[in-house]
């Protein structure tokens, strides 16, 4: 249903003229500003009818003053540069309803924010601007004042950092208070979302709204293809912001209204800022054409890669994928730092006698090394490590990967392409033929893939791979259910090594964390003695780790070299419980254990370890 127009619902009301209604209008074309607020300027009418046709044109209720009694905790969810720069304020919260009171009604960009902020139901009402900017000011006066404006718990519906409820940057909190075990209220600084959404953002995608409302579709198509135009601007300035922040990637979302920017940060997603939908398609042509991506489909799936300059003079890598949904297209953008992300074995994290038993399998002629954990664990970046040691020129190194994300010098890589029947094992195969010494499979997928590697393993090569599994002895369990026989995996497997990644605790604003109960210490994995000298620690969130208390992560290993009583229990196929048992018997340390050593010096938390690893218990 069209809503009638302002300046219609005032003529038929008698409370204007034909004559200032048509001055009113000469103005707005000059100066492109709200009706109605024109009209107050010239005196045709006064704020009170200004207001009551305003609920009535978009059937929203009004609010003509707001009571005396202000609730500071009301400041946590929305922040207060924000709230000025919209001219909203929250006004009351019941249930999973948050009533905002705002000037502009037609501002649904800001609505769909505040919803994709906090997750809750948004019932917006209309108020006049002075009262709001009043409301504004004496909301976050009391949150100061009564220390209210720390920003609250992650939204379990956003997913996203928490914000800085009082302050005045543009973090975002999401719920209440969350008070974890002794009593401690869990309080952080502004989110990684006030890093992006400056001052200079907001008129950059100002800018690109403004050109492409203008312009021609002949114009639009030549900005989308011009380095200087202000959408090539946009993208740039978002991908170096994250390439600066440390970011491993960026995704694009879009949704019914907006486009929402999440960044990839030690791990985790967070919500950084929204886009009109109106511009979605320009900022995802431009992303094609500079991955040369063909900017007329639409409809299927299409991969790319683009280089990016940064401000430094080095070149980034960003592999781009794009996925059609259900609003428009999904993007996301890995970003590579070659420069960055290659590591030395010694500086994984791995202890000194984890590290040993690595390095000598690595040194054995021939035999199979297997890396596994989930997808994100870090597995490749293990495997690179890996072959940085092994790389000398006397050896003939040879790897397939899907893809290929960091070119080793003096070390042949081949790139799978299902799309032409080259797989896994078709490279493989040809592998054997290029007389190599060291063989890397990316990830072993599927039986085929399975025994020709196994085969080089035995026939005096060394290979190494990586398999998803949850941890060290269930990758043997694995290659028995892929149809590996149990007398080809005792006799090819050296050493197997299980990893996750947990954030590490900032340095710069590390505090105690708890007082923890020794019943919790306890369920975690401590033991008694241990439980009595553990002093937990937690970031409190500052500018060096954009406010999430973390900055970069923390490798947990459990490795576990291949006895001959374990070989044993392969042959026989136990269970995955049975050799579990063994392997601790033999002395493997689990991710479990390793992460407590880890939360012991001081490096990660207790929830990091325990949202990554299992209790040490192995059952019947």
């Amino acid at each position: 249903m069209l809503r009638a127009r302002m300046g219609q619902l005032l003529l038929d009301a008698g409370c204007i003229t034909a004559a200032q209604l048509d001055a009113a209008l000469a103005r707005q074309r000059d100066t492109r500003r709200p009706l109605g607020r024109i009209l107050c300027e010239q005196r045709a009418i006064s704020e009170d009818v200004l207001l009551k046709t305003l609920g009535q044109q978009y059937g929203l209720a009004t609010v003509s003053s707001f009571p005396s009694a202000v609730d500071p905790h009301l400041s946590t969810w929305m922040p207060r540069a924000w709230a000025e720069r919209h001219a909203a304020v929250p006004v009351s919260k019941v249930g999973q309803r948050l009533t905002v009171a705002l000037t502009d009604p037609a501002n649904v960009q800001a609505l769909d924010e505040v919803r994709f902020r906090t997750g809750l139901r948004v019932v917006p009402v209309i108020a006049l601007e002075s009262d709001v900017r009043s409301r504004i000011q004496a909301l976050y006066a009391a949150a100061e004042s009564a220390g209210a404006g720390a920003p609250a718990s992650t939204s379990s519906v956003g997913g996203g950092v928490d914000g800085g409820g009082g302050g005045d940057g543009d973090g975002w909190s999401a719920a209440g208070d969350e008070v974890r075990d002794g009593g401690a209220a869990d309080h952080r600084a502004p989110g990684v979302d006030a890093a992006l959404q400056s001052d200079e953002m907001t008129t950059l995608v100002e800018r690109v709204s403004s050109s492409l409302r203008h312009a021609r579709p002949d114009a639009v198509a030549d900005a989308l293809v011009e380095d200087a135009s202000p959408v090539a601007e946009l993208v740039r300035t978002m991908l170096r912001r994250a390439a600066r922040m440390g970011v491993s990637d960026v995704h694009l979302e879009p949704h019914e209204r907006v486009v929402r920017v999440r960044f990839r940060l030690d791990g985790k997603l967070h919500p950084v800022m929204t886009y009109s939908i109106s511009l979605r398609n320009a900022v995802v042509s431009r992303l094609k054409i500079l991955a040369h991506l063909d900017i007329a489909e639409r409809r299927l799936p299409q991969d790319g890669r683009l280089a990016l300059d940064l401000e430094d003079g080095r070149t980034l890598d960003v592999r781009m994928a794009v996925l059609p949904s259900l609003h428009g297209e999904n993007v996301v953008l890995r970003l590579l730092n070659r420069a960055g992300q290659m590591v030395e074995l010694p500086a994984l994290g791995l202890d000194a006698a984890d590290t040993g038993v690595l390095l000598a399998a690595l040194e054995r002629p021939h035999g199979m090394v297997l890396v596994t954990g989930p997808t994100g664990s870090g597995k490749t970046t293990t495997l690179y490590a890996a072959l940085q040691v092994l790389n000398t020129k006397d050896v003939n190194i040879v790897t397939v990967e899907d893809p290929v994300e960091y070119h080793l010098t003096g070390i042949t890589q081949v790139q799978v392409k299902e799309d032409i029947g080259l797989g896994f094992a078709r490279i493989l195969r040809a592998f054997l033929r290029q007389d190599p010494d060291i063989l890397m499979v990316g990830e072993i997928r599927d039986l085929d893939t399975a025994q020709i590697a196994v085969r080089a393993a035995l026939t005096g090569h060394r290979v190494l791979s990586t398999l998803h599994t949850h941890d060290a002895v269930r990758a043997v369990t694995r290659l028995l259910e892929m149809g590996v026989e149990p007398f080809m995996v005792a006799s090819s497997v050296s050493v197997i090594v299980a990893q996750r990644l947990v954030r590490r605790v900032c340095p710069e604003c590390r505090r105690p964390d708890g007082p923890f109960s020794n019943a919790r210490l306890r369920e975690a994995g401590f033991t008694e003695a241990e439980a009595a000298v553990v002093a937990p620690v937690r970031g409190q969130g500052c500018a060096a780790c954009h406010g999430t208390g973390y900055r970069g992560r923390v490798g947990l290993f459990e490795v576990l070299p291949v006895s001959s009583e374990f070989r044993a229990l392969i042959l026989e196929r136990e269970t995955a419980d049975r050799l579990k048992r063994q392997a601790l018997a033999d002395g493997l340390h689990t991710i479990r254990r390793r992460g407590l050593d880890a939360v012991m010096r001081g490096l990660t938390t207790i929830e990091e370890v325990v949202s990554v690893s299992v209790e040490d218990e192995a059952r019947d």
